[in-house]
C-alpha cells in the first residue's frame, strides 16, 4: 500500500492527487486532520508520512558510555 501526505485545502485535494500522478479512478482511503496553522512542522510531516519508521529497526550506533564528558 502506497502512502502519501498531502498538505492542501479541501477543495484542492483532487487536483493535488492528479498532480502527483494518481489517476482519478483510483480508490483512496483518506484521513482528514483539520489544521489551524497551514505551516505544518517538518517533524509532524515526517512522522505522519512514516518516512523514518525504518530507523526503529536499526541498531543504535552510540550510547551514553561513548560520551567523553557529560553535559550538565
Amino acid at each position: 500500500m502506497k502512502q502519501i501526505v498531502l498538505d492542501a485545502e479541501a477543495g484542492q485535494i483532487s487536483e493535488e492527487l492528479s498532480r502527483r500522478g494518481i489517476p482519478s479512478s483510483t480508490r483512496v482511503h483518506a484521513l482528514v486532520e483539520i489544521v489551524d496553522d497551514p505551516q505544518l512542522p517538518m517533524g509532524q510531516i515526517a512522522q505522519t508520512g512514516k518516512s523514518f519508521d525504518w530507523l526503529a529497526d536499526e541498531p543504535d550506533l552510540y550510547s551514553d558510555t561513548d560520551l567523553v564528558e557529560r553535559a550538565g
